[in-house]
């Protein structure tokens, strides 16, 4: 095994968001989402890749 194949606990994901679980829809099936719900979940994916971007690259 490379060191590559072995886990780290440090490289874990940590959840930034609550999940709501909508049991009155298909759960493959995505609802239609409002402009702003779009809008603050894009602004949140943003905010993720920034925080993981070395400083330099920013």
């Amino acid at each position: 095994m490379t060191s590559d194949d072995v886990a780290d606990l440090n490289q874990v994901m940590v959840p930034t968001e609550e999940v709501h679980p909508d049991h009155r829809e298909h759960a493959k099936e995505s609802k239609h989402l409002d402009d702003g719900e779009l809008e603050r979940r894009t602004q949140h994916e943003r905010e993720i890749v920034d925080a993981e971007r070395p400083s330099q690259e920013r």
